[in-house]
């Protein structure tokens, strides 16, 4: 690793209903191949990645939250300090939705500080889908939090939904010792780690197709323009449906 990168710690926790796809949608920022079965978390679990920032490298702790409401008495201690907290359902189950009340009661009950950001993932389900882009993104519009649509099984938007997260970090206005426009912040982050990317998805088997040179795909910083306000970028409608709930 280059010496004269710098390192910083940012605390990153996904919450949500069991089934959403929390586990699924770390997986696919860790470059890991999809995968068909559905094994629920127990507890928490943690991840951690490297990200690097114009001559500094970022250092995520990334924990991984269980759905089950027997797990929840754990989340509070894991959700305190965190600078971002990615809060996930399933557009396929419009339950999962109902529930982001709840969830947001909860988290803003325990963590004022950190950078709250909603995620409608499993858009792949087209022909099941119960929550539409509207009605989601006018929900998050009015609450106030940034709102993202994902497909952790192909990938889509989860490179655009992680580093639009990131650069909304007040770290970056400390490394730049300026402010930055956010957009700037995204493109460096996107063209500083997207042959890293590239690399980890062929080390797992890949073949440098998952988050990598998928035309649904926000990781090439040419599309970036094409996203609206919400981070919404309409995906292409002949994606298969799947099986599994993870």
């Amino acid at each position: 690793m280059d010496q004269s990168y710098q390192t910083n710690r940012q605390k990153i926790i996904f919450c949500g209903d069991a089934g959403v796809g929390k586990t699924s949608i770390i997986n696919s920022i860790m470059g890991q191949k999809f995968s068909e079965e559905y094994e629920p978390s127990i507890g928490v679990d943690f991840f951690s990645k490297t990200v690097r920032y114009i001559g500094h490298l970022i250092k995520l702790q990334i924990w991984d939250s269980a759905g089950q409401e027997k797990f929840k008495s754990l989340i509070p201690n894991y959700i305190r300090g965190s600078a971002i907290i990615f809060l996930i359902f399933d557009v396929s189950q419009k339950e999962t939705y109902d529930h982001l009340n709840e969830w947001l009661n909860f988290i803003t009950n325990i963590e004022n500080g950190g950078l709250i950001i909603i995620v409608g993932n499993k858009i792949d389900l087209k022909d099941t889908r119960e929550v539409n882009s509207e009605e989601a993104e006018k929900y998050c519009k009015d609450k106030k939090y940034d709102y993202f649509e994902v497909s952790a099984k192909d990938g889509t938007n989860i490179d655009n939904m992680l580093y639009s997260s990131l650069a909304g970090l007040p770290v970056f206005n400390t490394l730049n010792g300026e402010n930055i426009p956010k957009e700037n912040i995204i493109k460096d982050l996107l063209q500083e780690n997207l042959d890293s990317f590239r690399a980890q998805s062929f080390e797992n088997g890949n073949n440098g197709n998952n988050n990598i040179d998928n035309n649904n795909n926000i990781s090439d910083i040419n599309n970036i323009d094409k996203i609206n306000n919400n981070g919404l970028f309409n995906p292409d409608k002949n994606k298969k449906k799947r099986k599994c709930l993870c």
